[in-house]
């Protein structure tokens, strides 16, 4: 391999790379609900530390069904931009 291949193999790493975070907040964009986990992953904060909005009634709006909780993408964007933030994936 040639400097310039090897050179033009590590751009294209580090821009998947760097892109990844941009992929996945699409995809959970895409969807029309998401998981606590992936709730958290969107809004930049742990699992417990959404637990304890939950409990404390502070936070986006959710739905519970049995134990299964639930957010609705277009409700985490509304309480991001009543709160002022960025997502932490993008």
């Amino acid at each position: 391999m040639s400097d310039l291949e090897i050179t033009t193999e590590l751009i294209r790493e580090a821009v998947a790379e760097s892109m990844a975070p941009v992929v996945r907040l699409q995809q959970l964009k895409s969807k029309l609900s998401v998981t606590s986990p992936e709730a958290a992953e969107l809004l930049g904060v742990s699992e417990g530390t959404l637990k304890n909005m939950r409990s404390r009634r502070e936070g986006p709006a959710f739905s519970k069904f049995g134990t299964k909780v639930l957010y609705q993408v277009k409700d985490l964007e509304k309480y991001l931009e009543a709160t002022g933030q960025k997502t932490n994936v993008c």
